[in-house]
């Protein structure tokens, strides 16, 4: 069984760091792409077509919103991770939400999202 590919898309080195850790720990999931803003983060969405987006709200070139959009219409089974220190609820544009200070919770919100769409993680 192939690992569900993950993207993730964040403007902060340090958060990039840490997300990829937080998935190479668990290694259920094969980390597909590592983007620095929304629009990097949609070019290689359009590119790998994962099965999920670790995507921040806030981000220079395209915000979260915009390159979900984006992301929405080249990879329509892509689910969406909406993963933010400044939000303080699911926006419309994201399949879930997760608020970074609950980055401990991420493995279990992406595997239940997962396993919502009939895709095992």
């Amino acid at each position: 069984m192939q690992r569900p590919v993950v993207l993730l898309v964040d403007d902060d080195p340090l958060m990039r760091e840490l997300l990829s850790d937080v998935f190479e720990v668990h290694g259920g999931f094969r980390i597909g792409g590592v983007a620095a803003d929304g629009f990097e983060g949609a070019m290689l969405a359009a590119d790998i077509h994962p099965d999920v987006v670790i995507l921040d709200f806030f981000m220079p070139r395209w915000d979260g919103e915009k390159a979900a959009a984006f992301i929405r219409e080249k990879c329509p089974d892509s689910k969406i991770v909406a993963f933010s220190a400044v939000l303080t609820e699911q926006p419309n544009w994201g399949d879930t939400f997760l608020v970074k200070n609950d980055i401990g919770r991420l493995i279990p919100t992406v595997e239940d999202l997962l396993s919502s769409n009939g895709t095992a993680a």
